[in-house]
């Protein structure tokens, strides 16, 4: 059986703090819903149940994902992505789109509707880690890489912002860049991105009077206690009265009409109100739980896409919580984030669950122990390399920069394409070392040769560690 098809049992520790978490979070919204579902003449629990139903769907969207090859996610990452891009647009359109509070963010009824760009998040770290995965030999080459991967995240952010929602497109660039690091992309162009994604950041918080208002309230909170700085004040108060262990269940004051929408972007509010700052320590050492074992897949995963995959998925995670929480503790201006799978908030918590199904996935191929290798002849062949070469005239050899870039373009990229024992590296020594490599592409490449020449020994090429 080919090493690639060897698979264990996911990682229970991932799979029972996100369990822990979506419970927490229908049980918290039903708290903070409760008294504005009696006033709007619904059911106590009228949010409750829907949450509860989101719950149950991304529950089997996890399942589901757990179970699928995550290799699946990159033969369809493209396609994945231009769906996602498609109800960016969709979305736009007079009578699909579904307007509320000056937002045009959900396609649906008002009763049943789904928020794309929550989809075009999880797409896009998907096309990322495969884009960056595909591009790992020209991964120097900005044109070829950094480009294309900045074009299509700026068509996705400028999509979402024109929704508006910046808050969604501040998640997304920060994921964007946060891949774009792990994956080996020089920091230079990075660094440049970032300033100027925060100089227009800031323009774009000048075009809108209710943004330009939110920046007010941050710095100056308490000169506007009846307009912009209003809700800040009821959630720093709601977590000032919390002290050491809270109220109790359901005996939060701000969620009695103090506290606006509280069972939505302030809910960590009325948390805190209910449970107590060790109630907050326990909450956030989940959060925490869930951050480690999705790095430690990362490190484990057993090809490159796997540990991008993992990494932008659990970075999406973070900048999520760390936003929404920035905002309700008065650390960051009010952006409109949920606190993920706590907020109250149907696509959201599905497709965080899905995302938690894919780096389950990803956690059922993981090693036991850390790689020595990573499958740098999977990605490509040394005899690919060669072939190339020779048709490639000696001035072209003699000034290699952009002549060998183009070179190593049109190879084939797959990283999960079958070799045989002649595409691993037979004669790898002999193949001289592309100079467009990354850190982790130059250590894939050494550790290919230490790989080889165990393959010489008694044993056998590939000895693999088995749960």
């Amino acid at each position: 059986m080919d090493v690639r098809t060897e698979r264990h049992q996911p990682d229970y520790v991932l799979f029972i703090a996100v369990l822990m978490l979506t419970g927490i979070g229908v049980v918290t919204v039903y708290s903070a819903s409760m008294v504005y579902d009696i006033h709007q003449g619904l059911s106590p629990d009228h949010f409750a149940i829907r949450q509860l139903v989101a719950a149950i769907l991304g529950l089997a969207a996890m399942g589901s994902c757990t179970f699928i090859p995550y290799h699946v996610w990159y033969q369809h990452a493209p396609r994945l992505m231009l769906a996602a891009l498609g109800l960016l647009l969709v979305v736009m359109i007079p009578g699909i789109g579904h307007r509320s509070l000056g937002a045009t963010r959900w396609i649906g009824t008002t009763s049943v509707h789904i928020q794309p760009s929550e989809i075009a998040l999880t797409a896009l770290v998907v096309y990322l880690s495969y884009l960056l995965t595909r591009k790992l030999p020209i991964l120097r080459d900005l044109r070829r890489t950094f480009r294309p991967a900045m074009i299509m995240v700026a068509l996705t952010i400028g999509l979402v912002f024109i929704e508006p929602d910046m808050g969604t497109a501040l998640c997304i660039f920060l994921t964007a860049m946060v891949l774009l690091f792990a994956a080996g992309v020089p920091g230079k162009p990075l660094g440049i991105t970032f300033g100027a994604s925060v100089l227009f950041g800031l323009l774009g918080a000048r075009m809108a009077e209710y943004r330009s208002s939110r920046l007010v309230a941050f710095f100056h909170p308490f000169q506007h206690p009846k307009s912009s700085g209003y809700q800040l004040i009821q959630g720093l108060t709601a977590i000032a009265n919390g002290g050491l262990t809270g109220r109790g269940f359901a005996s939060s004051v701000s969620a009695t009409g103090y506290l606006p929408e509280a069972y939505t972007d302030f809910i960590f509010a009325v948390f805190t109100e209910e449970w107590g700052w060790l109630g907050d320590l326990g909450l956030l050492a989940i959060f925490a739980v869930v951050i480690w074992r999705g790095f430690h897949i990362a490190r484990y995963a057993r090809d490159r896409f796997g540990s991008l995959l993992a990494i932008g998925l659990t970075a999406s995670v973070i900048v999520q919580t760390l936003i929404n929480l920035g905002a309700v503790t008065w650390l960051l201006p009010v952006t409109g984030i949920p606190l993920p799978f706590i907020s109250y908030g149907g696509t959201d918590l599905v497709m965080n669950l899905a995302a938690m199904g894919i780096l389950l996935s990803v956690s059922r191929e993981t090693e036991l122990e850390l790689p020595e290798e990573d499958t740098l002849a999977d990605i490509i062949s040394v005899d690919e390399i060669r072939a190339t070469r020779r048709e490639v005239p000696d001035r072209s050899r003699r000034s290699p920069g952009r002549a060998h870039v183009a070179r190593l373009s049109n190879l084939r990229t797959s990283p999960f394409r079958k070799t045989g024992p002649s595409d691993r590296g037979a004669s790898l020594k002999q193949a001289d070392r592309p100079i467009s490599l990354s850190w982790r592409a130059s250590r894939e490449t050494a550790a290919t040769k230490r790989r080889d020449e165990r393959s010489r020994k008694p044993g056998g090429p590939f000895r693999r560690h088995k749960r």
